[in-house]
């Protein structure tokens, strides 16, 4: 999948500059529609991105000759470059759509007769509501585009070089001294670059939380479409994933299946720093404990996690809503249980086997109550 959107943002890289607008919007919405299944199941919540603005178009040298020889200079000025703007809707809710060098096209040269060039292609870019843009030199927050069509324009296309026309009325004289004469022309401004960084406020309605191995890839893909790889070994998932779980009346939750956490993951052991920054964008969080696991006894994995989720941000783990006991087909005792309710009696446990499909429909009505309304039938 990763390869696969790859070669499609480097196809649209090179064709961006050889389409006609109306080609290329139709090109994106094929792209955009091949990439469905990636959006739901593959998450990119934050990513760095070059964007330049296209360059001013060059200014004309153009002359005409009227009766008894009169010069009339007519050269047009170039037209302005393409802009670099990003676009929030709800179209999409993840970024890795997004191309990580985006530039506006170049403006076109001016034309005789007075004519100013064309201008150059801008570029827009569709990002999820609730996207934070920012400069990576500062690393500051420039702008956080709430609302469903709110824009920003990053960088801004250059000014169009003048044309021999306007150069004139600024007493350009040519070569042979002719003051009605002109031969000068103006290049092209150059457009804005900037680099920025593009952040995800929020990635789901609910994040799975756990060691590795603990089922939650296993769960996303019990509850929802989304098909994120299951092994029986550890980090597995190395980037989150999107599950969509339906619900009657056109309303959804949204579950990320987040990176194993280990110990020492808020001191940065492993990948663990931006593993918890995928956690800390989820509104509401479940705890995914294997019961079975001989190595963390299911208590001890609770404090470890509701330790690293406080370290790296104090009070996050008051956002977990329930404990799932998964793989309790394994286990011969169901005590295991039951003191877990006792040392977390603010949580909720709710035993299941993902495996075989046993309580599941449980889980489902824990994050029913973070379901949200998403469209209507057509």
């Amino acid at each position: 999948n990763e390869y696969k959107s790859y070669l499609r943002r480097m196809a649209l890289t090179w064709l961006s500059s050889r389409m006609s607008s109306a080609i290329l919007t139709g090109f994106r919405r094929y792209l955009a529609s091949g990439m469905k299944d990636d959006v739901e199941t593959q998450l990119v919540d934050y990513l760095e991105v070059l964007a330049v603005g296209g360059q001013g178009g060059r200014g004309c040298i153009s002359h005409s000759t009227t009766g008894r020889d009169k010069i009339s200079v007519t050269g047009g000025s170039g037209g302005a470059g393409g802009s670099i703007t990003f676009r929030s809707t709800r179209q999409y809710e993840s970024l890795n759509h997004v191309m990580d060098e985006l530039r506006g096209g170049r403006g076109g040269m001016g034309r005789s007769k007075g004519q100013t060039g064309p201008h150059g292609q801008d570029v827009e870019v569709l990002v999820p509501l609730g996207t934070i843009i920012g400069s990576t030199d500062t690393q500051l927050p420039l702008v956080t585009l709430m609302e469903e069509g709110e824009e920003y324009t990053a960088a801004a296309g250059g000014v169009g070089g003048l044309g021999n026309r306007s150069l004139r009325y600024r007493g350009g004289i040519g070569e042979r001294g002719d003051r009605y004469r002109c031969d000068d022309f103006q290049e092209g401004e150059m457009g804005e670059e900037k680099r920025l960084y593009l952040e995800m406020k929020t990635i789901a309605d609910v994040g799975l939380v756990g060691l590795p191995n603990a089922g939650k890839s296993s769960l996303v893909r019990a509850l929802s479409k989304a098909k994120p790889k299951v092994a029986s070994y550890p980090f597995t998932t190395l980037r989150p994933h999107i599950g969509v779980v339906h619900f009657e009346g056109f309303h959804r939750v949204r579950i990320a299946d987040i990176p194993g956490l280990i110990e020492g993951s808020s001191l940065g052991y492993g990948l663990g720093i931006s593993f918890l920054r995928h956690i800390d964008r989820c509104k509401s969080l479940l705890y995914v404990v294997d019961v079975a696991n001989l190595d963390y006894e299911p208590i001890r994995t609770i404090q470890i996690l509701e330790g690293e989720l406080d370290a790296y941000r104090r009070g996050m783990s008051e956002d977990i809503v329930a404990i799932i006991a998964n793989k309790i087909d394994l286990v011969r005792s169901k005590d295991v249980i039951l003191d877990i309710a006792k040392a977390f009696p603010q949580y909720p446990v709710i035993p299941v086997s993902v495996k075989n499909g046993i309580n599941t429909s449980a889980i489902r009505s824990v994050i029913e109550q973070f379901k949200t309304f998403h469209g209507s039938k057509t």
